[in-house]
């Protein structure tokens, strides 16, 4: 199972699925271009120990899931993305199954496009595709997370799904591949960021058995005391 989910989410750029379950959350308004809407560090730095609540359990969906190698450091993710933003979770719903994977898609909103631009056909709605795992027991995991919903500001490094290639080999499957232009990808995921107690962390995915940041973007982003340092990286790159 592990090894399929991986083929799924790395197809998928991390996160997919088909027949939505649940009814969309409300979409947020829309964001403006980079260097506006600007979010103050004090916001971004603000630790809510809380939030672990609703970010561990996702990371433990997403537990041994093979993956491409992850962006080498800031900069390579901030150009692999279509956009990067600050912004805080609004609202979670079931998305789609993808053959065996169950997906959810992660509203977004107070949002401040720190790099590139949001898809303008979405009129600044952004919702993320995650990965969930296998399709049991969906309705109440999506009512653990809506039950904690973070308080605390992420920075995300998202792709539109609507700029993916399509499927040109003759023997694949677009059933095992299917973008979706309403939606956005998180580039790798290594490629979401919260503050830490005393630094920057990715909660969306798993360390190394000494609790180390992993090899590339996480381990380069995870050094940043502060997730406004981070902020910054990103509009400089």
């Amino acid at each position: 199972m592990k090894k399929r989910l991986g083929v799924v989410v790395v197809a998928a750029t991390l996160l997919l699925s088909a027949g939505c379950a649940r009814e969309p959350a409300t979409v947020a308004p829309p964001a403006v271009d980079a260097g506006a809407n600007r979010i103050a560090a004090t916001d971004l730095d603000r630790h809510y120990p809380e939030d672990s609540k609703f970010y561990g359990p996702m990371a433990a969906s997403m537990e041994g899931v093979l993956l491409g190698r992850p962006p080498a450091d800031v900069p390579a993710a901030t150009k692999e993305s279509t956009v990067v933003v600050a912004a805080r979770v609004d609202q979670l719903s079931a998305q789609r199954i993808i053959g065996d994977v169950q997906t959810i898609g992660v509203q977004l909103t107070d949002i401040e496009v720190l790099s590139g631009k949001l898809e303008p056909s979405l009129n600044g709605a952004v919702t993320v595709e995650l990965t969930l795992g296998e399709p049991v027991n969906v309705e109440k995991q999506v009512d653990a997370f809506r039950a904690a919903l973070p308080k605390g500001y992420g920075i995300w490094f998202l792709r539109w799904q609507g700029a993916k290639k399509p499927v040109t080999k003759k023997e694949a499957n677009p059933a095992e591949d299917p973008a979706d232009s309403s939606l956005y990808g998180v580039v790798h995921r290594q490629a979401m960021f919260i503050q830490g107690a005393d630094h920057v962390v990715n909660p969306i995915t798993e360390h190394s058995l000494e609790g180390r940041s992993l090899p590339g973007l996480q381990r380069n982003a995870e050094a940043f005391p502060k997730l406004s340092d981070l902020a910054n990286k990103v509009r400089a790159s």
